[in-house]
């Protein structure tokens, strides 16, 4: 278990999670200069994060997942937000080319709709969240539910304990990309990095207060 991973870990167990301490945990390991190290550090995050989103996905009770969240959205439409960048994430890591579909995603092109067969872009990342609510809007919680489970244990599936120096080079030597993570703070990093990042803000902080399977 990594340093990161305990202090997360420790905190949730206590139930005194801080996104404080989670962002200040984040930031440094985007600063470590040791990338095998930063990889480390990051697959500890990414277990500690699975180790709070999976269960609290898997509570959720129909009832719940239909309830209004904190933006009015229905809380099954959070998880569903959540699942699609995830989608677009294990497109982006698992295409034979995958330096070349990042660079495309970092541009909001090239998501490939698998109900509809076809590759979609779009102007912005609104655009793609209401596409994202407009396909999941009416579908069975379970299904959601389960399509959350599968694709959030396929990202983890591309940051394995003992990965190559190859792949960690590639996240690596991605375009650079300033990440305006809290107000006031940009962290600039290379959107390979980035991209493995924000799905684990997503899981862990973000909409955490949603994923509790409590009523409003």
């Amino acid at each position: 278990m990594t340093k990161v991973e305990n202090r997360i870990r420790k905190h949730s167990e206590n139930g005194t999670f801080s996104s404080d301490i989670w962002y200040r945990n984040l930031i440094n390991t985007a600063k470590l200069t040791d990338l095998k190290q930063r990889y480390d550090s990051l697959v500890g995050l990414h277990q500690a994060s699975l180790d709070f989103y999976l269960p609290a996905v898997q509570s959720i009770t129909p009832e719940i997942a239909a309830s209004p969240s904190s933006d009015g959205r229905s809380r099954s439409l959070v998880v569903a937000h959540i699942m699609g960048w995830e989608e677009w994430q294990t497109q982006v890591f698992g295409d034979p080319d995958r330096d070349k579909r990042l660079r495309k995603q970092m541009k909001l092109e090239e998501y490939y709709d698998v109900d509809a067969g076809k590759m979609v872009h779009f102007k912005g990342v609104d655009n793609f969240n209401d596409y994202n609510a407009k396909r999941y809007a009416g579908k069975p919680w379970s299904e959601i539910r389960q399509k959350a489970v599968s694709m959030a244990l396929q990202l983890q599936s591309f940051f394995p304990q003992n990965q190559d120096k190859n792949w960690i080079n590639f996240l690596e030597n991605t375009p650079e990309h300033n990440w305006k993570i809290l107000p006031g703070i940009t962290l600039s990093i290379p959107s390979g990095w980035y991209l493995w990042m924000v799905s684990l803000e997503h899981e862990a902080v973000e909409h955490r207060r949603d994923l509790l399977n409590k009523p409003r």
